[in-house]
């Protein structure tokens, strides 16, 4: 192989936004504070509430089966920059959404801005990572003091004061200006017109900015079209562009919840993405349903470093949410509604509540044009008939990003329809099949040779995706033990007998 071979690097860009938008509301209603306790830290108590809200999106029909992406500390920075100026039972649901109620209202304040300190310490030259936050107030809100002074000691949030009642649009306008500041100029127009009107007292946002570089590049020379399997209303096949590579990569088989595991790293290697890939086409939905932050630290405990035949597609996500009916099956409620919602530690003046809850988030993950160096020269090299398990993404899995200093889970996605190379259904009929024969670099390891029982479909699908995509489109089920064709590096051991040589 020549290893002077141009590579393209692969990035991934996130741009994440959270906004509260809070009214003027009747008086408010006060209430005891209740006490609980809860075993954990505070970053984990924020990973598991973005895993429950993941459960929720799985059970929700509208959001059952497509695309999604959000960030668990996105919103929780947020929603803590509403506790912080919350009481009575307004701040108790929060802190029982959040898990927060075993801890003082201080510590779990002080936890996120050492957390947003760890994160902006990650930067580096191929590594963009951005926090900001920012309060657009009424110009004659009257905000508590403490407040004011909470939120910028530990939100680094000033409060800008703007005219909501007489000019709302050039408010909106604002507002806008600084989401696009801080995503790089990559969302523009956040807010829509009229989602700010005369009634409009405060706008509070947490935008998260995010763009980095693999560890180890995909070459964009083997990215090649390939069928993905999607799930939703009946099985349907795309064609997408599968990016592979064969690196030393840490991976886990979990055959308790039938899945694989990967981690791949970005440059700097304190940021990693994890790629959750079910078994099953269609397993995607019992893993959203048993994930929390224990299973995936036992996931990150039990990772071997080895060698592996890596290929996920390109994937472009977007998403704009409107949070209220999400929170309030966790149990924030009263924070939505005039009369009842108490933020008096932000204004003891007006009575406020939150009329809009906004989350959008965009993921771009592709070759993006830079090249990475490499010698002059060509390399000889002895043919390889290494085994290598193999990582194949061509049905819906779920990915995590997150601080491996502080394990903070920074987003979560669920990639069911990639970036798809060609409108339509990918069929053997009217496309030519990928080709799907190189399963590590210097051996085409799936040529057929003999027909086996198959004892452990999981391993082979781990192994060889090709021989289970070959079966599916033959109609035959390993799961019940019907012949089909391998290919020759599978471990005997997996193999009942041989059938026929």
């Amino acid at each position: 192989m020549a290893a002077n071979q141009q590579a393209k690097m692969v990035s991934t860009t996130f741009y994440v936004l959270f906004l509260f938008l809070l009214l003027n509301g009747l008086n408010s209603v006060n209430s005891d504070q209740n006490e609980g306790k809860h075993e954990g830290n505070i970053i984990e108590t924020i990973n598991d509430f973005g895993f429950d809200l993941l459960k929720i999106f799985d059970q929700d029909k509208e959001m059952k089966g497509i695309n999604l992406f959000y960030s668990p500390t996105s919103i929780a920075v947020a929603l803590a920059m509403v506790f912080l100026g919350s009481r009575g039972n307004t701040a108790d649901e929060i802190a029982k959404a959040m898990k927060w109620y075993a801890y003082e209202s201080e510590d779990v304040h002080l936890t996120l801005k050492s957390l947003m300190e760890a994160i902006a310490e990650s930067e580096h030259a191929n590594l963009e990572l951005k926090i900001a936050n920012r309060l657009w107030g009424h110009e004659y809100l009257h905000e508590t003091a403490e407040y004011k002074e909470s939120i910028l000691a530990f939100y680094s949030a000033p409060i800008a004061k703007v005219d909501f009642k007489e000019g709302s649009e050039r408010a909106r306008e604002e507002i806008n200006q600084w989401v696009e500041k801080n995503t790089g100029r990559k969302i523009k127009d956040f807010l829509p017109p009229g989602s700010v009107t005369e009634d409009t007292r405060v706008a509070l946002i947490n935008a998260i900015y995010f763009q980095g570089t693999w560890l180890h590049a995909f070459d964009r020379e083997k990215t090649h079209h390939a069928p993905f399997h999607t799930v939703g209303d009946g099985e349907r096949v795309l064609e997408v562009s599968m990016m592979t590579k064969t690196s030393r990569q840490s991976y886990h088989v979990d055959e308790e919840h039938n899945c694989q595991i990967l981690e791949l790293p970005y440059d700097g290697d304190d940021i990693s993405m994890l790629i959750v890939l079910p078994n099953d086409i269609l397993g995607i939905s019992s893993i959203e349903q048993l994930i929390n932050t224990e299973l995936m630290e036992k996931w990150i405990m039990s990772f071997v470093k080895t060698t592996v035949k890596v290929s996920i597609p390109r994937f472009i996500l977007s998403q704009h949410f409107e949070l209220k009916k999400t929170l309030s099956k966790l149990g924030i409620s009263d924070v939505f509604e005039a009369g009842i919602a108490d933020l008096s530690g932000l204004s003891s003046v007006e009575s406020l509540y939150v009329s809009h809850v906004i989350h959008k988030a965009q993921v771009h993950v592709n070759e993006k044009g830079t090249e990475a160096a490499a010698a002059s020269g060509v390399i000889m090299q002895k043919r390889s008939v290494e085994m290598y398990p193999e990582f194949y993404a061509d049905h819906p899995f779920l990915f995590i990003i997150y601080h491996k200093s502080t394990r903070a889970v920074l987003f979560i996605g669920r990639v069911t329809r990639p970036e798809i190379v060609e409108q339509g259904h990918f069929t053997a009929e009217t496309k030519e099949k990928p080709n799907t024969r190189h399963y590590n670099d210097e051996l085409e390891a799936c040529d057929p040779i003999s027909v086996f029982h198959v004892s452990r479909p999981s391993e082979v699908a781990r192994y060889c995706p090709s021989a289970m995509r070959e079966c599916r489109e033959s109609a035959c089920l390993l799961t019940t033990k019907k012949l089909v064709t391998l290919p020759t590096f599978i471990p005997r051991q997996i193999l009942e007998k041989d059938v026929f040589q």
